[in-house]
């Protein structure tokens, strides 16, 4: 077996990534509409709100969705069709049971919620509202590994595709006619839709059916939820730390407003260059599960993964960099001119994530559940102490710095662990590349503080141009070392 070309793992970045980019235009208008219509404290709480949806429904749906594509997918690959469908089945029967104890614990932990992240119980009864969205989001998740184990990959585009279209038809007159008070509708109802469209495409697929009584069949899914124990806590862990990060920037000033400019930057950061990394899941991780016990192989695949990631994040980041007074105007609104400074020193969260992602991976496929989470933790706790920290002395601006410096420290912790217990190592060719590209970042990052206009897009320019130049090399240099006869196959 040899690892994929970078042809391949740009083909496959690109397609995965091009119902995302859709997503992206379409959340650049709600997040318009969501910032004219309820303003910084509005988003502040719709982040609040959807933390906690992605907090009780991770814990709540205990991996069902991991664990649940992992067994399916083997079933599949197999030919067992009728172990396929016993499997779904289980799937959903299980999570019909983790979605109602999920809306449980939301009703009964609003009130703790609501202390914790406001220092009142003003919030109690919105918390408590979000049981059906829990709900439904664990639902969710059962529904799409379903998809996803049966390889349905045009269906769930077309999940995808249908939620982009819902959210506006949602978000626009709900927060039109309520304000603040369609907050909790909008989440709701964005989770019910998104849960009724991937059934739908699920039950073509397979169809649905649940045993919810019978309780030998029910002790089948034990090991399902062994499996994804591990990712269930990191994942947890992860929602609480950024409930956390929140928590404190309330208590800082009082105000939901910080907290909305923070989740607005946050997303300005991470959510719009997320589009390069949707080829992980589908396409990375299990190419890497297959070669993550043959060093050379695992080395090599990771190597090229990064090289990929890094020569598409390091000019897309410039270029926003540079564009980001522009974006912030036409995203969301003058007040939020602010979170500017933040986004800037946050930049470079993004390129470090580029690196450490791929390398994050060989714990799950390596089925290292302890020490996925082991690792899970340590940069939670990073990740809260400096981002929290950074916030407490510096503002928006000093939660960006934190940010940066956590993904550069886990970057850090996860190279050293895992060169111990897996023998990764950066290739020398991979880390002239990162090397020279971090270089070009940091001075577009620079060009992009400066009020000059020349510095501003004569050397930013520049070095988005320069900065574009390894990917082009990437794919001629593979295209000019193949013989033409495998050019032409």
């Amino acid at each position: 077996m040899q690892s994929a070309s970078y042809r391949h793992i740009f083909k496959y970045t690109g397609l995965l990534g091009s119902v995302q980019v859709l997503g992206v235009v379409v959340a650049v208008v709600r997040n318009k509409l969501t910032a004219v219509l309820v303003g910084s404290a509005g988003m502040g709480l719709a982040d609040f709100y959807s933390r906690a949806v992605e907090l009780l429904s991770g814990a709540a749906g205990m991996g069902l969705g991991l664990s649940g594509t992992r067994a399916l997918s083997a079933l599949y690959a197999e030919g067992r069709l009728r172990a396929v469908r016993h499997y779904a089945c289980l799937l959903r029967t299980l999570s019909v049971w983790a979605a109602l104890f999920g809306a449980l614990i939301t009703v009964a932990l609003a009130p703790l919620l609501s202390s914790l992240t406001t220092g009142g119980y003003g919030l109690t009864a919105g918390y408590a509202l979000l049981a059906p969205s829990v709900a439904a989001t664990v639902l969710t998740a059962g529904e799409t590994a379903v998809l996803k184990g049966l390889q349905r990959l045009r269906s769930l585009a077309a999940a995808a595709a249908a939620y982009i279209a819902a959210t506006l038809l949602i978000t626009a007159p709900l927060y039109w006619w309520l304000g603040m008070k369609g907050v909790v509708p909008v989440v709701t109802g964005l989770t019910v839709v998104t849960f009724l469209i991937n059934l739908r495409l699920a039950s073509r697929a397979c169809p649905y059916r649940i045993a919810p009584l019978r309780r030998a069949f029910l002790r089948q899914g034990l090991p399902l939820v062994r499996l994804g124990a591990a990712y269930v806590a990191a994942a947890v862990m992860n929602s609480g730390a950024e409930i956390a990060v929140r928590a404190v920037l309330m208590r800082s000033d009082g105000s939901l407003a910080t907290v909305g400019l923070y989740a607005a930057g946050l997303t300005l950061v991470v959510s719009y260059v997320r589009i390069v990394f949707t080829a992980m899941d589908a396409d990375f991780f299990p190419r890497l599960s297959a070669v993550v016990r043959q060093p050379a192989l695992m080395n090599s695949t990771v190597n090229r993964q990064i090289d990929v990631l890094v020569v598409l994040t390091a000019p897309f980041l410039i270029v926003f960099a540079l564009a980001l007074p522009l974006v912030v105007r036409v995203v969301y609104t003058e007040e939020f001119m602010a979170v500017v400074p933040m986004v800037l020193c946050a930049a470079a969260f993004m390129y470090f994530k580029a690196l450490f992602t791929p390398v994050g991976y060989l714990a799950l496929s390596a089925g290292d559940g302890l020490l996925f989470m082991g690792m899970e933790l340590a940069y939670d706790l990073l990740f809260l102490l400096l981002v929290a920290g950074g916030a407490w002395w510096g503002g928006l601006a000093g939660a960006g710095a934190g940010l940066t410096l956590s993904g550069a420290l886990n970057l850090a912790l996860l190279c050293g662990v895992y060169a111990r217990r897996y023998g990764f190592r950066f290739g020398a060719a991979t880390l002239r590349r990162s090397g020279f590209l971090l270089l070009c970042l940091a001075g577009g990052l620079f060009a992009a503080s400066c009020h000059d206009l020349f510095v501003r897009f004569g050397l930013g320019g520049a070095l988005a141009l320069l900065s574009a130049w390894p990917a082009w090399r990437l794919l001629h240099g593979e295209v000019r070392a193949k013989g033409p006869r495998e050019r032409r196959a």
